[in-house]
């Protein structure tokens, strides 16, 4: 998993808790790392259990805090660690969903062993758009989160319908996304 995930992740609970808070969630996790490098790949076990142990500390479930997590990563990270990816995605969230597949290649481009996530943008006759995404990892709800993200950073209304789920033994995730 790349390190930004994981660098995301802590800058969230950091801001909204505290750093005390964060080293206590990461010692839950049985995570032993100093900092952690955007360019870096880490274990997805590692970030799995930090979200594990976020999801406890808020008592919320894991998939609400990876949706709260998506969310979060558009304005406090990615608009501004990679806000030359966004320049060239687009500018609108129907625009950058049809460019996932490219700024996951630029990103990961230069980084040995990386296994970006693969997405299926089909936009129907009514506007909406299906997504679906295929990575081993299961952070379909981070997707999800990614996109509301996106809807405030662009200021506009979306909406995401969950339609399939791998963690529901689907074959894929697959989101629908209205524009409002």
């Amino acid at each position: 998993m790349k390190g930004f995930i994981n660098m995301g992740i802590q800058d969230m609970i950091s801001n909204r808790f505290g750093l005390e808070t964060w080293e206590e969630i990461k010692s839950h996790a049985g995570c032993d790392e100093p900092f952690f490098a955007a360019s870096l790949e880490y274990s997805d076990e590692s970030t799995r259990a930090l979200i594990g142990s976020v999801a406890k500390f808020a008592s919320l479930s894991e998939k609400e805090i990876m949706i709260q997590f998506g969310s979060y990563l558009v304005s406090a990270v990615m608009a501004k660690t990679y806000a030359h990816y966004f320049v060239l995605a687009g500018n609108s969230v129907r625009e950058v969903l049809t460019n996932i597949n490219r700024i996951h290649q630029e990103v990961t481009r230069g980084v040995p062993g990386a296994r970006p996530p693969n997405f299926t943008v089909e936009t129907l006759a009514d506007g909406r758009i299906l997504l679906t995404y295929d990575s081993p990892r299961g952070l379909c709800a981070v997707v999800h989160g990614l996109v509301l993200g996106l809807g405030k950073y662009f200021n506009e209304q979306v909406q995401v319908k969950e339609i399939a789920c791998t963690s529901n033994g689907d074959d894929d995730c697959v989101m629908e996304v209205s524009f409002l």
